[in-house]
């Protein structure tokens, strides 16, 4: 499905005497793990979603145990899903060449893509699974020292969300983003136990997806803990990063949207995206600002602009199209291909750059105008 172009403009403008405005960590010790603002992003290797139980306080908790293959990590390899993002790179991605079998209709049909961590380890994509090494033996009802559940209790996602353990013919499908929910589904898991399922994303984007712990005591005494939010992040573009950072776990509420204005102040979250600032603060401080240039005895009008470099790979903007555009009348407007010199940062350290006209400014040319326009170019 072809997304719709966005669009918007900041446009400062000169003329004779005038000016006005127009706005339209530390790195983790193990692979498979990086470092990124104040996150840790999860792309690689053994990771699983790990219970724990207090008995005496009736208390629960959720983490991300990055410990060895059936091996419970030790305390530097324990993660806090609050700060941590799990990265589906790519490499997940799968392309159906056939309509599937009728038990995997959920996959979509012959030409379709998702993605995809399935119940083995493969080079490039994080293997997902769950443990309850933090469950003691005896303290849940049921087999082998007790058992508890994890219920998809909430879910928010760029599409649809699968969880399954089997194949076509024996299937089981344990959590449903469509179906009628909340909860979407559960999963059971032993004490001290560790399994790996196939975790189907339907699309590229953000998701949030709300775990929530609940048992039976030996006592038959029902307990349960609070939802605890995981963050994922599917073949994402660079503004999904951005999002996700600025927004949290708002990030794929209507006021997350690059069109919608989170601020207030009249200015798109597309152009805090493209100008590095925060979503949260008026943008006045932070638009392009005009100059006027001199070389001997001409003058240049120029245009000061703020343009954030991001990481590589990830909210490194390369989804985004700078151009600065000049006029006479603010009708017919003109491309400029200028060098883009860089100037001392801003303030908070994001890069600036000068953009300068290259006609100069004169008596026959009473009037000009330049202005930045940026266009956001969502995958097609």
């Amino acid at each position: 499905m072809r997304m719709p172009r966005l669009r918007t403009t900041a446009v400062l403008l000169i003329g004779l005497g005038h000016l006005f405005t127009w706005a339209g960590l530390a790195a983790p010790a193990w692979a498979g793990a990086v470092a990124w603002k104040d996150w840790v992003v999860v792309f690689e290797e053994h990771t699983d979603l790990s219970t724990g139980y207090d008995p005496e306080e009736d208390e629960w908790a959720m983490t991300l145990d990055r410990g060895a293959f059936n091996v419970p990590g030790d305390p530097g390899e324990i993660l806090t899903p609050d700060r941590t993002i799990l990265h589906l790179t790519e490499a997940s991605k799968r392309t159906l060449e056939s309509d599937p079998h009728p038990n995997l209709s959920f996959l979509g049909q012959a030409g379709d893509s998702y993605y995809r961590v399935i119940s083995t380890e493969l080079e490039g994509v994080i293997f997902l699974g769950f443990n309850g090494y933090g469950i003691g033996q005896g303290v849940f009802q049921g087999p082998s020292g007790g058992e508890f559940f994890i219920e998809l209790s909430d879910f928010d996602g760029a599409g649809d969300f699968f969880l399954y353990t089997g194949g076509p013919t024996n299937l089981d499908l344990l959590m449903d983003s469509t179906s009628a929910g909340p909860p979407y589904g559960e999963k059971r898991e032993l004490a001290g136990g560790h399994s790996h399922q196939n975790w189907i994303f339907r699309d590229p984007g953000i998701y949030l997806l709300w775990f929530r712990p609940h048992g039976v005591l030996t006592s038959g005494e029902e307990t349960s803990g609070q939802p605890h939010l995981f963050y994922f992040l599917v073949d994402p573009a660079p503004v999904h990063w951005w999002i996700l950072n600025q927004f949290r776990e708002g990030s794929r509420e209507p006021h997350a949207a690059l069109t919608a204005d989170y601020s207030g102040d009249g200015h798109p979250n597309l152009l805090a995206y493209a100008l590095g600032y925060p979503p949260t603060e008026n943008a006045a401080p932070y638009l392009p600002q005009p100059e006027i240039v001199t070389n001997g005895e001409e003058s240049f009008l120029s245009l000061v602009i703020r343009r954030p470099e991001g990481e590589a790979g990830r909210d490194d903007r390369s989804d985004l199209l700078y151009e600065v555009q000049v006029s006479e009348d603010l009708i017919s407007w003109q491309p400029l291909n200028p060098d883009w010199e860089s100037v001392e940062p801003d303030h908070d350290g994001v890069p600036r750059y000068r953009v300068t006209c290259p006609e100069p400014i004169s008596s026959e040319t009473p009037r000009r105008f330049i202005r930045l326009q940026v266009e956001f170019l969502p995958r097609e």
